[in-house]
């Protein structure tokens, strides 16, 4: 009897035993970064009951066991937003993770390759994401780009912008210079070095990454540094459509509609948008329409196809700059020539990219795209009237070898970047706004071509030594239809632009880096005419040599982050702009500066998610800079290189010695959120000879808002905000060297708008949950 018993119970156990194993599944897949397909090795995976875990390995595959043939995984990985993944049946997943730019020093950056943390990559590199990026009403980039250190971008109408870094691009006279752009990958900057970001909606953008300091060593030309800019991919599962609106001071006016689904082989993401604004000032009307498809294809493992196609258009009015006296008397005014020519831009871009990654194997990578770039300008100016059509094309190639040594692995990365553009361009006497008598015809073909190697090795997991090298060509093919004798080429002397970095990680709470690089930047095709307007066969590029040191770590239980960067550049052949008459300018290489500076970035987060409070996110940043910028061999000459004016010591002009941006982020778990910003600018000479200064100022902008999910289905975004809560009156957009002609005072500013509101509401209807 007792032995019966014995052997029920064993077959009872076995029984349980085997229906606890048959009802237990596994779950696998892949986990990549959204942006790049890069796999991610160390996600936390686990179920909602906590009873089953697992750990992404170098591949970022996983396999955890599972109750239930249908449930919820929860990922995690710092650097990472939390996801929460829906499995059913045996489906393998192939899970996209979006990054979190809230722990800076734990960002993965793509600057330099290498697949690594912000902490772990020499060099001053901030990622900002599409929250950061659309902070306030979401119509200009300034305040985002403010925030970073040793960034600035000076924007009083949305009719032009201009954007610096260290000091270099403050000089330009229209759209943006010494700064390579790109997108998803794909230049953004024309073969002449001149960017134009008024074709990008910010509300399609999903991220972007600034390096600052020269990294010709990898993308060319580029003294400031690099934009890369990642456009809007959707959430991982997520298939949804969104409209949204907004409604603002001065005549603000914003409709839009988006469409997202992020699956395992495919992730789409299409917008289109339209903007009306009436402007702070008179004739500063701008009106745009915004297209943008973003899609990403998976047809395995080992390869990602991206199709990018983005159509814009802009008809905007330029107000022109005011004197001093016009803009204390009335700074909604405009500039009165620019009434009377009726002074605007009307522009429409269509750019269009495919881009393929494709893995051997695990040692070896390639990333091609391909891309054209095409735009027509109608340009009414004081002094002319423009018309401009403007087509390119390219392809830019990287390769990635890891032989994965277990002692002193190196990566190494080489390629290639070609782009040929095509300008033609007509410009008339302005008649009070229409087309007179024809000055110029003109032709150009612009080509740009670079190769690159680079080489990141690992001495010790701590000790890493980054090396770079390019070798950049340019040539401009210049022809004057009306006078043919004017006829031209302009081949630039090949650019070598080195770069070295030694890196030492002592942990979390310390890395040290230092690093020396090079970069040069051409003069546009503006720039290169003499005073004749024949080809100046001597100017020649722009260049630069930095010295850097960063230090950049984690304190307080990872909940304080800080990133202190330390250089000295070294310009010289600095394009010197020489006034022959009103509105005819030419360029000399024959300045040499000195920029010398210290930046500081700071990120506390009091409260976080898994903390279990009311308040699910509260953070507090800083940023700062410190500029001792200085010319220290600076004369102006004359046609005939007579010494006029030497300004040699003076202050570099347009630079605020110091500028600092202090900011407040808030949410709570019922939906509510808001944020606060306060930015400072000192006080900045406008001309060469620092005889004339634009006065400090400072701006606090603040927004509220409530986010949460209705019926399961529906996602509200409600929210308002005030920008120049302070009413301050000021000029961000100053005309530098400005000249005064008939006994008028030179007119430096471009007033900004005084306290303007603005709201908006947005609702996403979910088709899968």
């Amino acid at each position: 009897m007792k032995k019966s018993i014995k052997y029920i119970a064993w077959i009872w156990m076995i029984m349980g035993f085997t229906l606890i194993h048959a009802q237990t599944k596994i779950i696998q897949g892949h986990i990549y970064d959204v942006d790049d397909q890069e796999p991610l090795t160390g996600v936390y995976i686990k179920t909602l009951d906590l009873q089953s875990h697992a750990v992404s390995d170098e591949d970022g595959f996983f396999q955890i066991k599972v109750k239930d043939t249908s449930g919820t995984l929860v990922l995690s990985l710092i650097g990472y937003k939390n996801l929460d993944v829906k499995y059913k049946g045996n489906e393998e997943l192939n899970i996209k993770l979006q990054q979190d730019a809230i722990l800076l020093s734990e960002v993965k950056v793509r600057a330099y390759g290498g697949n690594k943390t912000n902490r772990e990559t020499a060099g001053a590199i901030t990622v900002l994401d599409g929250d950061n990026i659309r902070t306030g009403s979401g119509i200009s980039m300034a305040g985002a780009l403010n925030s970073i250190p040793g960034v600035r971008m000076d924007q009083s109408t949305l009719s032009d912008a201009r954007i610096s870094i260290r000091g270099s691009g403050v000089r330009s006279q229209y759209g943006i210079r010494d700064l390579k752009v790109y997108i998803n990958g794909i230049p953004l900057t024309e073969a002449d070095g001149t960017t134009r970001i008024e074709g990008l909606d910010i509300n399609d953008l999903g991220r972007v990454e600034i390096i600052r300091g020269p990294a010709s060593s990898i993308y060319g030309g580029g003294l400031s540094g690099v934009a890369l800019f990642e456009m809007n991919r959707a959430p991982y599962q997520e298939r949804s459509l969104q409209a949204s609106t907004l409604f603002g001071s001065f005549g603000l006016k914003r409709v839009s509609t988006a469409y997202r689904y992020g699956g395992d082989k495919i992730n789409t993401y299409i917008s289109y948008g339209k903007q009306w604004y009436d402007g702070y000032r008179e004739h500063s009307k701008d009106e745009r329409n915004f297209l943008t498809a973003n899609m990403q294809f998976y047809p395995s493992d080992k390869q990602r196809l991206t199709v990018l196609i983005n159509r814009t258009a802009q008809d905007s009015e330029i107000p022109g700059a005011l004197t001093y006296d016009q803009m204390q008397q009335n700074p909604k005014q405009a500039n009165a020539s620019n009434l009377d020519k009726k002074a605007g831009r009307d522009q429409k871009w269509t750019r269009i990219g495919i881009g393929h990654t494709y893995q051997f194997n695990s040692m070896f990578s390639n990333t091609t795209s391909l891309f054209t770039y095409f735009y027509h300008l109608d340009h009414p100016l004081p002094y002319a009237y423009l018309h401009n059509n403007y087509q390119s094309y390219g392809a830019r190639t990287k390769f990635d070898f890891n032989p994965k040594l277990s002692k002193f692995n190196t990566l190494v990365s080489f390629g290639a970047e070609f782009n040929q553009a095509y300008s033609t361009g007509t410009q008339y006497e302005n008649v009070h706004g229409e087309e007179g008598a024809i000055r110029t015809s003109t032709e150009y073909k612009n080509t740009l071509y670079s190769a690159f190697l680079q080489s990141q090795t690992s001495f010790t997991p701590k000790l890493q030594l980054a090396l770079g090298l390019s070798f950049n060509g340019l040539s401009y093919d210049f022809k004057n239809f009306l006078n043919i004798a004017k006829n031209g080429v302009k081949k630039f002397n090949g650019q070598v632009s080195p770069r070295a970095a030694l890196s030492y990680n002592f942990g979390d709470f310390l890395s040290l880096h230092t690093s020396v690089s090079t970069g040069f930047s051409p003069p546009t095709t503006g720039e290169i005419q003499d005073e004749d307007r024949n080809i100046n066969k001597n100017i020649q590029a722009q260049k630069a040599i930095n010295y850097e040191f960063n230090a950049k770590g984690l304190l307080l239980n990872s909940r304080f982050n800080y990133d202190l960067a330390l250089y000295k550049m070294k310009m010289k052949d600095e394009l010197i702009p020489i006034t022959i008459q009103q509105n005819i300018t030419i360029y000399r290489n024959s300045g040499k500066t000195d920029h010398s500076g210290v930046e500081l970035a700071l990120a506390y987060e009091a409260v976080r998610d898994n903390d279990m409070k009311k308040v699910s996110s509260l953070r507090a940043t800083f940023s700062g800079s410190y500029s001792h910028f200085r010319f220290t061999d600076y004369k102006i000459l004359t046609a005939d290189d007579i010494i006029k004016d030497d300004f040699t010591g003076n202050r570099l002009t347009g630079i605020a010695p110091w500028t600092f941006n202090l900011g407040l982020d808030m949410e709570m778990r019922m939906g509510l959120y808001a944020n606060a910003n306060f930015y400072y600018n000192d006080k900045l000479p406008l001309d060469d000879a620092n005889t004339n200064y634009n006065k400090a100022w400072s701006v606090l902008n603040i927004k509220l808002g409530y986010q949460n999910e209705l019926w399961s289905k529906l996602v509200l975004d409600i929210y308002a905000g005030i920008d120049n809560l302070t009413n301050t009156k000021y000029s961000s957009f100053v005309a530098l060297n400005a000249v005064g002609f008939g006994g008028n005072a030179p007119a430096y500013y471009n007033p900004n708008p005084t306290r303007n509101y603005y709201g908006g509401l947005s609702l996403k209807y979910l088709f899968k949950k």
